[in-house]
């Protein structure tokens, strides 16, 4: 969603840069004497003095304009993701946080820490870390063994840094192609 905020925002300034220079460059040729540059305003002012607010196009703009802001506005109301995890603290006056970047790299370290583990991936969610492990083992029996070890490496990495609300773990381990 972050995304489609920055892009909307990035969006929305064009636009309004766009209006500006017109603006500027209209109110230069004015003055100089050009007449109209860019836009003929003279006419559009026309067209708009002789139509009213019930007519179509005005009725479109102002669906378009309503529409426009509407998804603005959602996009504002979505939650956004946490960008750090609070961590239980005695202390009234203490505030402890863990960045999400931080906790997936600790968690990876954890992970590829354990014997058997080739290489991984963490991807951090809003309530879930997923762990994505290769192993040079190829019998399901030490694979399991090795994504049961890389589970509680990461679970115990987790529940020691006492998060307020520590999110899942869930580990998956596959054989690496060779």
């Amino acid at each position: 969603m972050r995304n489609v905020n920055r892009l909307m925002a990035f969006v929305l300034s064009l636009a309004v840069i766009l209006a500006g220079v017109t603006v500027v460059i209209e109110v230069i040729a004015e003055r100089a004497g050009a007449g109209h540059a860019l836009l003929d305003w003279p006419a559009l002012y026309q067209w708009a003095q002789r139509t009213t607010w019930g007519a179509a196009p005005a009725r479109i703009t102002s669906g378009l304009l309503a529409v426009g802001g509407l998804a603005l506005l959602l996009a504002q109301l979505a939650p956004r993701r946490p960008r750090r995890l609070a961590v239980r603290s005695d202390e009234t006056y203490t505030d402890t946080a863990v960045s999400r970047r931080g906790l997936a790299r600790a968690v990876h370290s954890a992970v590829t820490d354990v014997d058997g583990i080739a290489a991984a991936r963490v991807k951090m969610r809003r309530r879930r870390i997923r762990v994505r492990a290769r192993t040079p083992m190829s019998e399901r029996a030490q694979i399991a063994t090795v994504r049961d070890t890389a589970t509680l490496a990461a679970r115990q990495l987790v529940d020691a840094l006492a998060l307020e609300r520590p999110p899942a773990v869930s580990v998956r381990v596959s054989p690496r192609e060779r």
